[in-house]
């Protein structure tokens, strides 16, 4: 990937990459020199910095591998629907690797969460349980705080 500065002349700005500015702030460097080259060329331009917009909402399945899915797979439900899942699965992995990197991992996760709802929600944790937790730990620390122990002032 090359370190980009480029011009948009309907905004009216010059616009570099996160990896151009951070090169661009050593006055020493080329990057310097070829911002102030643009800068003297558009001297009306704003500078701008380019950032990806990430999407918040986005669910990621941290540790949702091909292995973990194997494994899961194998070990969940009875016998023969075990097989007939590992089956369709390894049948998902080979077609997948006719398919680009890009395709191969969404397809057989979409697969696989379908398959097995329950997987998406491993990992959270439900409010309503934390607040019953933690009401329980301070009424059982409140009530059995021996009466001996001196107090603490």
């Amino acid at each position: 990937m090359t370190n980009k500065l480029t011009i948009n002349h309907a905004n009216r700005t010059i616009v570099m990459d996160r990896i151009f500015a951070k090169y661009a702030s050593d006055t020493a460097s080329e990057e310097y020199a070829r911002l102030q080259r643009v800068r003297q060329d558009y001297p009306t331009y704003e500078v701008v910095q380019k950032h990806i917009r990430t999407n918040a909402a986005k669910k990621t399945y941290k540790g949702l591998t091909y292995e973990y899915m194997e494994d899961y797979i194998l070990t969940h439900g009875p016998k023969e629907q075990r097989l007939a899942n590992y089956k369709e699965y390894s049948n998902m992995r080979e077609i997948a690797a006719c398919h680009g990197n890009a395709f191969r991992y969404p397809v057989i996760k979409s697969w696989f969460l379908t398959r097995y709802p329950e997987v998406a929600s491993f990992g959270t944790v439900e409010e309503v349980a934390v607040d019953e937790l933690s009401s329980n730990v301070r009424t059982s620390a409140s009530t059995s705080r021996p009466s001996n122990l001196p107090k603490a002032g």
